[in-house]
């Protein structure tokens, strides 16, 4: 009863989350073919453990596409991987990957290889191998990655420089039990992406309350972290004739998210155990989940949770949050929350964000001739990645999360150090 009466507690948005998010086609799919959205998981994309040295990480999906061999089962990544297997497992649209695959690739991996890996650091990445790495620690997506693709207030990740529960890699039983609850009270068990932006809601809220480092930059705090979320909806509900526009149960979910229950029901994490369930279909060919649906779901959050869409942090106490001025940081692209709710100038927000914080990443990993070459291929690689983002003329220059999260504790990029973020 305290339970329930905490989550309605909450204050509701302000205005209601759409109930099929991203663009309007989505909410009148009405088809479903079986043998093509079937995804198989046995032969070559049976199920196995990541064996000594793979690399799993923060990503449900990541992991389970290893672990099914959609991408390579070592967690080492690269385009053709990331653009093929991502689409084959879940219908994510190659407008998508090709955006998220140069992103990491320049904030978390190698740009001249393309390879990043989907976990912690690996030597496995680096272009010039292990004598690469004394140009600098590619850092991978968690761990050290951290504020660069994952940041806080993860679905059920741990944020990196919290006091406790600070893994932001492996998955906490607490954090996905509030998003059972959730849904129990919302929908009645199922999880539906009105549930998952509430829970964003909440999880921020949770850490902007418990961890006096919590820190939101623009890409990696309000963009991938929102859609993460949307994605483990979007990407992971199962459909069918009877539901051609999905449904995520609780036991789908457990599954792809490495869960299990142990005698008394109570939820168990197994690092690295994310499963695709069996006679599991995915998304439909012809409603696939697109870069303009990441776009477009991000911009409904910002209507919906205008305190989602913040840039800024917590000073170095709890509940000390503290914004930042969003027209000086990107050139009075964007003045406040408001406009951010405008797809085609949020699309531009992140290109622009994104182009600004690659030198200032690419810094921090290499140096000399390295640099210079990584530098190099901003404008080559990175750039033309960016198109499906939208027409942006006369973008002005923004600034980097260096630049407007120097006062901010949490927003400080280390890239080596004691932690492994297991």
């Amino acid at each position: 009863m305290v339970a329930k009466q905490r989550l309605e507690a909450r204050i509701a948005p302000l205005t209601p989350f759409p109930e099929y998010p991203g663009v309007p086609s989505h909410a009148l799919y009405d088809s479903f073919d079986p043998a093509a959205q079937l995804v198989s998981t046995s032969g070559d994309h049976a199920w196995i453990a990541p064996a000594q040295g793979d690399i799993r990480g923060p990503c449900a999906g990541l992991n389970a596409a290893a672990n099914h061999g959609y991408i390579p089962r070592t967690g080492i990544a690269d385009a053709d991987s990331i653009n093929t297997g991502l689409w084959e497992a879940f219908g994510l649209d190659k407008s998508a990957t090709i955006v998220l695959q140069a992103a990491t690739m320049f904030f978390d991996g190698d740009p001249v290889s393309g390879r990043w890996s989907i976990g912690p650091h690996s030597d496995a990445t680096q272009s010039l191998g292990i004598v690469g790495d004394v140009l600098g620690n590619e850092t991978g997506i968690c761990a050290y990655g951290h504020l660069k693709t994952e940041a806080d207030a993860s679905i059920t990740r741990g944020d990196w420089l919290a006091p406790t529960k600070n893994s932001n890699c492996a998955s906490y039983p607490e954090f996905t039990q509030e998003l059972l609850d959730l849904a129990t009270a919302r929908t009645g068990g199922n999880i539906t992406p009105r549930v998952l932006a509430e829970h964003s809601s909440n999880r921020k809220q949770y850490s902007i309350a418990n961890n006096p480092n919590y820190f939101s930059p623009v890409y990696a705090g309000v963009v991938f972290t929102f859609g993460a979320h949307m994605f483990a909806y979007e990407l992971l509900a199962n459909h069918s004739a009877d539901a051609p526009r999905g449904v995520l149960t609780p036991a789908v979910f457990e599954s792809f998210f490495g869960y299990s229950r142990d005698a008394d029901d109570n939820l168990v994490f197994t690092y690295g155990h994310e499963r695709i369930p069996d006679n599991w279909y995915r998304r439909a060919d012809d409603d696939a989940w697109t870069v303009a649906d990441i776009v477009a779901s991000t911009a409904q959050q910002c209507a919906s949770y205008p305190s989602n869409c913040q840039i800024g942090g917590n000073t170095g106490t709890v509940n000390s949050f503290s914004g930042v001025d969003l027209g000086d940081i990107s050139g009075g692209l964007v003045d406040s929350v408001d406009d951010l709710t405008d797809p085609a100038r949020l699309g531009c927000f992140i290109s622009q964000a994104i182009q600004a914080d690659a030198p200032s990443f690419l810094s921090n990993v290499f140096s000399g001739a390295a640099l210079t070459t990584a530098l190099g291929l901003i404008t080559t690689k990175l750039v033309p990645a960016l198109a499906g983002l939208g027409s942006c003329p006369n973008l002005p220059a923004g600034k980097s999360v260096m630049q407007y999260g120097s006062q901010f504790p949490g927003a400080q990029i280390v890239n080596s150090g004691p932690r492994s973020g297991y």
